[in-house]
């Protein structure tokens, strides 16, 4: 990611399923939401919607790439990158809009999507990766093998096999290539700063790469379900549904402390998340460019 949106559940937008009430499950459409965020903006799709507006991919923050302007039609799953986004079609196939792609219509039929700074990857139905975009450092250029879940950063690549083995390829400049051994891995989140982080197995977060701004010294005393790296800061979320926060002091790392969420996305100054106790989206850190300003809608 320079920043891409995250996924834990073998290949699809990191999202804690929420557990609804019987009084609330009387409403057969209830609103169901999936985010992601990338540089300077943020994406946001309807999995279900009571307003019939599902698959609705509704995009805010910097359009100066056209990465906010979303096409018309109905998605299940969307990344953001740096100036673009790309989301998957009901029928399996990607589309990327705004600025910076090579591709915006990569063949194939996919599981799940991320977008980076410049390039962009998706999993393949046959658990395959392809990449296109911008290669200086091979980020574009993905092992064989059969995969459960990708992300882009800057300049690099992580993914998640089928054995739960962590891979990164593309610029090890920071040592963001450079995967721990002998960790079994749920999900992996590169960042558009150089480093990278997961979540193992044993539901800790472990990460790697570029420390100086000790984006890397993940707490060890609290227990994950998922992990999102922005530029030089990391958040993720524990089993409690709260979000906890590390790296620089920024924006980012300003996410509220007394909120449950189900699901979290970072971009470069900001982040975004869904309420557990709701499902809206709430979004925090950095205004500039109307980040923050979450449509109504959602």
């Amino acid at each position: 990611m320079r920043t891409h949106s995250l996924c834990i559940t073998l290949a699809f937008t990191l999202h804690l399923k929420r557990v609804w009430s019987e009084s609330e499950l009387t409403d057969a459409y209830l609103d169901e939401v999936s985010i992601a965020a990338g540089i300077e903006h943020s994406c946001a799709i309807y999995l279900r919607s009571k307003h019939n507006v599902a698959g609705r991919v509704i995009c805010w923050g910097d359009n100066q790439g056209g990465q906010c302007s979303a096409p018309a039609g109905e998605f299940v799953q969307i990344s953001s990158g740096r100036l673009h986004s790309c989301g998957i079609r009901q029928e399996e196939t990607i589309e990327c809009w705004g600025s910076g792609i090579i591709e915006k219509d990569p063949e194939g039929l996919y599981q799940q999507v991320s977008s980076g700074d410049f390039h962009s990857c998706g999993l393949l139905r046959d658990h395959s990766i392809r990449c296109w975009g911008e290669s200086l450092s091979e980020e574009t250029s993905p092992p064989k093998g059969s995969f459960v879940q990708v992300s882009c950063g800057r300049g690099f690549t992580c993914a998640v096999n089928n054995q739960g083995q962590g891979l990164c390829w593309g610029d090890n400049s920071q040592g963001q290539c450079d995967v721990p051994y002998n960790v079994s891995f749920l999900q992996i989140s590169a960042s558009s700063g150089e480093f990278a982080c997961g979540v193992t197995t044993d539901f800790a977060v472990i990460c790697w790469g570029n420390n100086s701004r000790m984006q890397c010294y993940a707490p060890q005393d609290q227990q994950f379900v998922l992990v999102s790296a922005g530029r030089l800061s990391a958040c993720g979320i524990t089993k409690a549904h709260y979000i906890v926060c590390w790296g620089l002091r920024s924006g980012v790392t300003s996410a509220p402390k007394d909120v449950q969420f189900d699901e979290i996305a970072l971009g470069s100054n900001h982040g975004c998340g869904l309420r557990h106790s709701d499902g809206k989206v709430q979004c925090w850190g950095d205004r500039s460019q109307h980040k923050l300003l979450v449509p109504s809608i959602l």
